[in-house]
């Protein structure tokens, strides 16, 4: 028997968790990132020809499926110039739940506070932050910020 290297098991992990798109109207442009649960792609809706973010589990969870539709209605909620907007909810092919939302491009916080940043910055990073979170907490959401570490 054939054993396979480390990089031709991962581009055959990344092939079985791309999602089919294919009965949506999206289209994959790219990959945004991975977490613990599931990954966010980038997608052209193809109907309003712009770019969104496309979050979908790795593997179908009846429970964690619940919790992903519950952080989308959530989030729907929530209008907030800090807080990317949900576009969308549905289920793929085979059977996995995404949603979409808004296509936020930039830096992100940690690659940016890895480098040196002026105190003046940091601190109005924290108040946009701070911001957000507030008015979420307003309208009842409590935020958990898990970083694996």
């Amino acid at each position: 028997m054939t054993r396979l290297d480390d990089r031709t098991l991962e581009r055959l992990r990344a092939a079985v968790r791309e999602p089919d798109l294919s009965q949506t109207k999206y289209r994959l442009t790219g990959v945004a990132g991975s977490g613990g649960m599931g990954t966010v792609y980038i997608v052209e809706d193809t109907e309003l020809r712009r770019r969104v973010a496309l979050k979908v589990l790795d593997v179908p969870d009846a429970g964690i499926e619940a919790r992903l539709r519950r952080e989308a209605q959530v989030l729907a909620r929530l209008e907030h110039p800090g807080i990317a907007p949900v576009h969308d909810i549905g289920a793929l092919p085979d059977g996995r739940v995404f949603y979409t939302m808004n296509w936020v491009q930039g830096e992100r916080l940690d690659t940016r506070l890895s480098r040196p940043v002026p105190l003046a910055e940091r601190l109005r990073l924290f108040l946009r932050i701070a911001d957000a979170v507030a008015f979420a907490h307003a309208q009842g959401v409590v935020h958990f910020l898990f970083t694996g570490r």
